[in-house]
């Protein structure tokens, strides 16, 4: 129940951070150009921040302070961004701001699966209560939002969920004594683990887009209300209950690289329909394909870090994943995305997303066709 309620604590400010904060962008007055600059930039400091603060929470003999810190940073930087009045101020907070609070998912998931771990429990059931989490944060605060002048309260609800967050990680406690220097770049030297995050990274690079991208997607299509964006990110969120349930099993079965295939297949799925459909009720249809798509991503490259990468380097480790799955593919996706969305329309940016999910897919071929016949033999 510790893990389950910190979960649920995260996902709650996670939910409104993920879902909303390009709306609050968008009423300061960047347009989509500006918006895919700022995204692409405050993924790029993100990466540094995740190799730092992921080596600090392995060598600390407290890793749960190195954790609250980070969301203590997280709610006064989200704080000031509310108060920031210029684009270059916005620019500089977000930056800070992805330095600091994209190491927050590793380090807690890091220190979720070490609990787990010890009490023999799978993290699947875990993961369910942040997705069920997320979809009422998402549901209420799309409710809320269906009004226009509204969007200041982005900032301001995701930094109070934030800090209830922080007081959520003291219930995942534990204590350690200090480790050896932890170097999250040697784990590249694992190749197998190296060819699977490049082959998460494009499929992770077109979420980058959809963050971006799809709440001003949704909204500009006939009829569509802030209510039904909230009803669209919770139908995202329940997508995911299924996975998470057998997520477990399935990569038991198919191991990361098959568990990683079919997120992406569903994913190219779901561009296309994003892309393509041109009313609510597509785009609605669309996300129950979330959770075949990015859960599965991240609960199965979790998993086989927690598996493949030694006790003393699991920070470092979800670290690094997130650093290729947050950092260098959310600025491949809000870079080149914010120029896709200006040369075929935020429409035709979820088609070409589609078809780099499809083209990664045929480049990776033969490890993905090698985990289902190893799944196959396996099952004999």
């Amino acid at each position: 129940m510790r893990v389950k309620a910190y979960m649920a604590a995260y996902y709650l400010a996670q939910a409104v951070y993920q879902s909303y904060m390009s709306l609050f962008y968008r009423a300061r007055g960047l347009d989509a150009a500006a918006l895919g600059a700022l995204y692409a930039l405050t993924a790029a400091a993100s990466v540094p921040g995740q190799l730092l603060f992921g080596a600090a929470a392995d060598r600390a003999r407290v890793p749960g302070r190195v954790l609250r810190a980070l969301l203590l940073a997280s709610a006064a930087l989200l704080l000031l961004q509310a108060l920031a009045r210029d684009a270059f101020a916005l620019f500089a907070l977000s930056m800070l701001f992805g330095f600091v609070y994209t190491s927050v998912q590793p380090i807690g998931d890091a220190l979720a699966l070490e609990c787990l771990a010890r009490e023999q429990r799978p993290f699947g059931p875990a993961r369910l209560m942040g997705a069920l989490a997320f979809a009422a944060s998402a549901l209420v605060f799309g409710f809320l939002l269906d009004a226009s002048g509204r969007e200041g309260l982005v900032a301001l609800a995701a930094a109070a969920l934030m800090l209830f967050a922080l007081l959520a990680s003291f219930l995942l406690g534990g204590e350690k004594r200090p480790r050896a220097a932890a170097r999250p770049l040697r784990l590249l030297k694992d190749r197998r683990l190296l060819r699977l995050l490049l082959f998460v990274l494009p499929a992770q690079a077109t979420m980058g887009y959809f963050y971006v991208f799809f709440p001003t997607r949704f909204l500009q299509l006939p009829g569509a209300t802030g209510a039904l964006l909230g009803w669209a990110n919770l139908v995202s969120a329940l997508a995911e209950i299924p996975f998470l349930l057998v997520g477990d099993r399935l990569f038991a079965r198919w191991d990361a690289a098959g568990t990683v295939a079919v997120a992406t297949l569903a994913l190219g799925a779901r561009w296309l329909l994003t892309g393509l459909g041109g009313n609510v009720c597509v785009l609605l249809a669309a996300q129950l394909l979330h959770g075949l798509g990015y859960i599965a991503i991240s609960l199965g490259m979790a998993l086989y870090i927690r598996r493949e990468v030694a006790k003393e380097a699991q920070a470092s480790g979800q670290a690094l994943l997130s650093v290729f799955c947050y950092g260098l593919a959310r600025v491949l996706g809000a870079a080149l995305g914010g120029a896709a969305a200006r040369a075929f329309g935020e429409a035709g940016g979820f088609v070409a997303c589609a078809l780099l999910c499809f083209s990664s897919l045929a480049i990776f071929f033969p490890m993905w066709k090698e985990a289902f016949c190893n799944s196959r033999r396996d099952m004999l």
